[in-house]
C-alpha cells in the first residue's frame, strides 16, 4: 500500500487529515505500519518507508533468540511491530472516553519524546516498543527522580523569538508521577496492537505527592487585599473566595452560568470537565449585579480577565503576584531539592482559603467537596443528592464577607428583593430605643 494520509473528523464532523503521512507494508506475513516521521511531502515520506522497510527485512532475517522469542510472542498475542518514535503519535488514534487538548497533547508528547531520547542512548538496540522491559522503564523512571529529563534543552516561543537553554532542574515527585503515568498510559493504548505481554511501568510504584502546596490566605492578609486592590485583582479575589472556582473558570465564567433567580452558579469546570452547582451567597450577588452593569453586552462576567485570559493564561497570575508582592505578601518558597521556587500565594490560594474557611466556620465536609469538586463524578452525584441547595444556602451564610461586597449597591437589587430589605430593616429598627425618630430618619426608603 502506497503512503498516504490519515484522516479523522472534527468536532464540527468535517473530515480532516492527518499532518504526516503514513505507511503500511507486509513482510513475510507481517503488517508494518507507523508514522513517516517528519514526512510533509509524499516524496520524503516514500523514502522513510523504503528504508523502514529495508530495515525491517534485515530484521526479519535474524535467527537469534531474540528474533525467536518476538516473532512466538507476535503469534500468540497477535500484535505487529510499533516503533518506539511512532508509538505516541499511533496512541492518539486510540479511542478514549475524553479527548485531551491540543496544550495536554503537546505535553505529553514532550514527555514521551523524552523517553524515546533516553531509550536511543542508553539502549540503542531497543526500538520496537513491545521490546521494552521493566528494567529498561526503571532505569528510566530512576533518571527521572535523580537527575531530571533526559533531554535537558529547553526551548519555548515568545512573542518575538524562540529561546534555548540547558535545564538541570530537579523533578518533583508529583511531575515524575505524571511522566509516569504518561508512558503508561501509550503502553496500555497499544497494548493489544503491538503484541506487549505486559506494560514495563506496572511494577514501578510512583511517589508520594510530596510537594509544597499553595497556602491559604490569612484573614489579616484578606483584609490588606480588600483595602488595596485595583479593580482588577478586587474582580479576582471578589470570584474567587465566594466560589473556590480554579482561574480559568474565574476568568472565563459566563452570566449564562449565572441564575440569579435561584440563586446559582453552575459551572462545568475547565480542568476535570465536572459540573459544580455554587450557592450566591448576598455580597456575592451584590458584586454580580453590579458586575452586569459594568459587563455590557459581553458574555463573560470578568471580560476584560476573560480576553487576557484566553490570550496569554500566565498573564493573569503574574499581575496577581505583583500585586501581592507590592503589599509584602510572599507569593513563592525555596524547597529542599529544587532548584525554582514554588508558588505558594497566588490566584489558587483563593480555592484553598475557600476549603479553610469553610471548615473554620463549621461548613460540612460534603457541602464542601460538592461545591469544591474534589470528587468522583459517582461520589459527586452522591453527595450531592444530600448536599441541597437549600442547605448549601444555610451553611455558606456562615462565611465571612472577606472582600466587604455587601451593600456595594443596593438600588441594583431588583424590587422584591429591595422591598425584602426594607422590610427586615424597619424589622430591626422596631427593636431599638427611639423608635420614632430612628423611624423618620428611614422614611426615605418607602419613597
Amino acid at each position: 500500500m502506497p503512503v498516504y494520509k490519515q484522516q479523522s473528523k472534527t468536532q464540527d464532523g468535517l473530515l480532516k487529515e492527518s499532518e504526516f503521512y503514513h505507511y503500511r507494508f507486509m513482510i513475510k506475513g507481517k503488517n508494518h505500519n507507523g508514522v513517516c516521521k517528519g514526512c510533509t511531502t509524499e516524496a520524503d515520506a516514500k523514502k522513510f518507508e523504503k528504508d523502514i522497510k529495508a530495515e525491517a527485512l534485515q530484521l526479519s532475517k535474524q535467527k537469534t533468540v531474540t528474533a525467536l522469542v518476538e516473532n512466538y510472542r507476535d503469534i500468540l498475542t497477535g500484535g505487529t511491530p510499533i516503533l518506539l518514535d511512532d508509538a505516541y503519535e499511533l496512541s492518539l488514534n486510540k479511542t478514549r472516553k475524553r479527548q485531551p487538548s491540543e496544550a495536554l497533547k503537546k505535553a505529553k508528547r514532550i514527555y514521551w519524546l523524552d523517553f524515546v531520547a533516553f531509550m536511543h542512548n542508553k539502549y540503542p538496540d531497543i526500538i520496537k516498543l513491545a521490546s521494552v522491559q521493566t528494567t529498561h522503564a526503571d532505569a528510566y523512571i530512576n533518571h527521572l527522580r535523580t537527575k531530571g529529563r533526559f533531554n535537558t534543552e529547553i526551548t519555548f516561543k515568545s512573542k518575538k523569538k524562540t529561546c534555548t537553554y540547558q535545564s538541570k532542574e530537579k523533578l518533583s515527585p508529583r511531575t515524575c508521577n505524571v511522566y509516569q503515568h504518561t508512558l503508561a498510559e501509550v503502553f496500555n493504548k497499544l497494548r493489544t496492537d503491538s503484541g506487549l505481554i505486559n506494560n514495563p511501568f506496572d511494577d514501578i510504584e510512583k511517589q508520594d505527592n510530596e510537594y509544597e502546596s499553595r497556602e491559604a490566605f490569612t484573614e489579616k492578609e484578606l483584609a490588606l487585599i480588600r483595602d488595596n486592590a485595583n479593580d482588577f485583582v478586587r474582580a479576582i479575589f471578589s470570584v474567587g473566595i465566594a466560589t473556590a472556582l480554579r482561574e480559568g473558570d474565574i476568568c472565563t465564567l459566563k452570566w449564562s452560568e449565572i441564575d440569579f433567580k435561584n440563586k446559582l452558579i453552575t459551572r462545568k469546570m475547565k480542568k476535570v470537565r465536572r459540573y459544580v452547582e455554587i450557592p450566591i451567597m448576598p455580597p456575592m450577588q451584590d458584586f454580580l449585579l453590579v458586575q452586569k452593569e459594568k459587563a455590557g453586552d459581553s458574555e463573560y462576567v470578568l471580560p476584560e480577565h476573560a480576553a487576557i485570559y484566553k490570550s496569554n493564561p500566565s498573564g493573569i497570575s503574574a499581575r496577581v503576584k505583583k500585586f501581592l508582592e507590592g503589599l509584602g505578601i510572599t507569593t513563592t518558597k525555596k524547597v529542599e531539592g529544587r532548584d525554582r521556587a514554588v508558588s505558594i500565594k497566588d490566584v489558587h490560594s483563593l480555592r484553598h482559603s475557600f476549603c479553610y474557611y469553610a471548615g473554620i466556620y463549621g461548613v460540612p465536609l460534603m457541602i464542601v467537596q460538592s461545591i469544591v469538586g474534589h470528587m468522583t463524578p459517582e461520589m459527586t452525584k452522591h453527595y450531592q443528592a444530600h448536599a441541597t441547595r437549600e442547605a448549601k444556602h444555610e451553611k455558606m451564610l456562615q462565611m465571612p464577607d472577606f472582600m466587604g461586597l455587601s451593600g456595594v449597591n443596593v438600588k441594583a437589587l431588583p424590587a422584591s428583593e429591595l422591598d425584602q430589605l426594607k422590610a427586615q430593616l424597619i424589622d430591626r429598627v422596631n427593636a431599638v430605643n427611639n423608635i420614632d425618630s430612628i423611624k423618620a430618619a428611614l422614611t426615605v426608603l418607602k419613597d
